[in-house]
């Protein structure tokens, strides 16, 4: 062991010298560009203070002497050492790839993206086309911006349903599913929000069974009827496309049809996005805006998925014969 009068070089330090010799086998990496300027300053600047921090652990309570004594007696890395460090991380940001002012601005927008879906899913609404992004961007509590979106919806909501109606002419869906919704939105415009989560819950359901399984008898499980299929889609080919539509693709397969039961039924009752079988059989009244809109939005969301999966497998009919 060493003498107490011995000085000591922390164990960090050591670390550190040992992990930069083998700087030469690092492969690139894409993270951020380090400074490193100021640490040769360390040595001297830390000396030059060590005095005044010495007096002001003198001053303390008894307990801190011992860490004076370990600090008196721990020594800081040689300028030497300090150089070497310095000259191994300017090698290691020569390996680093600079980002493209694109690659910039896409991570710009991604990161725009995951702020704005934050706000939204504290607030409890379900990304749309229709929904007023601008306002996500404010500073706004939440309550206060709850207040704002509900209202921009009041005020657009004859713009916004007339571009939900034209969407759902273009959905590969039956004449059905397009008046049902179209029923739905009449019933939201009234204020009759109860009445939209229980007329477009089973209408998921009912399109899945029809257009995806020939109108068939027997228990229907959305998950595997549309969530496998669903993730051979593009996440580019429903609107909102990319992070949103994972999102919403989540909420379609593994919340909207799940079981009620003991274990959650108070977390699916605070949940502001409906749940069909909560709905169906009165175990959760959902009687707000939000849960109107929310079921509306999923809707949507669900008939172009089923479109998509459609087209999936036409175009898997279409190569087989052409083989």
């Amino acid at each position: 062991m060493s003498s107490e009068n011995e000085r000591q070089v922390f164990p960090g330090i050591e670390s550190i010298l040992r992990a930069l010799a083998k700087v030469p086998d690092i492969k690139p990496m894409a993270i951020p560009k380090l400074d490193m300027a100021a640490l040769a300053k360390v040595q001297v600047d830390a000396l030059a203070v060590f005095p005044e921090i010495q007096r002001r652990l003198a001053e303390q309570a008894r307990p801190l002497v011992e860490l004076q004594r370990r600090l008196e007696h721990a020594a800081l890395p040689s300028l030497e050492a300090v150089q070497r460090i310095t000259e191994n991380v300017k090698r290691v940001e020569a390996l680093l790839p600079r980002p493209s002012p694109q690659q910039i601005q896409l991570f710009e927008q991604l990161e725009k993206t995951e702020r704005r879906k934050r706000v939204l899913d504290r607030i409890g609404l379900l990304p749309h086309p229709s929904t007023p992004f601008a306002l996500l961007d404010g500073d706004d509590a939440d309550d206060v911006l709850k207040i704002k979106i509900e209202q921009h919806y009041r005020d657009n909501w004859k713009e916004v349903c007339h571009d939900l109606e034209s969407r759902a002419q273009r959905f590969d869906v039956d004449d059905e599913a397009k008046t049902t919704l179209a029923e739905a939105l009449a019933a939201h415009q009234s204020g009759f929000y109860r009445a939209v989560c229980r007329l477009l819950l089973p209408e998921i359901e009912r399109v899945a069974r029809v257009e995806l399984r020939g109108d068939c008898l027997g228990s229907l499980k959305i998950e595997k009827v549309i969530g496998e299929p669903g993730m051979e889609l593009t996440i580019s080919e429903t609107n909102p496309p990319g992070y949103y539509a994972l999102g919403l693709y989540e909420r379609l397969t593994d919340h909207i049809y799940v079981k009620v039961d003991e274990l959650n039924r108070l977390k699916l009752k605070s949940d502001p996005v409906p749940n069909r079988h909560a709905a169906i059989h009165g175990l959760i009244v959902y009687n707000s805006v939000w849960h109107s809109l929310n079921s509306i939005f999923l809707t949507d969301f669900a008939f172009q998925v089923v479109s998509g999966i459609k087209r999936l497998g036409r175009e898997a009919k279409a190569a087989d014969s052409a083989t």
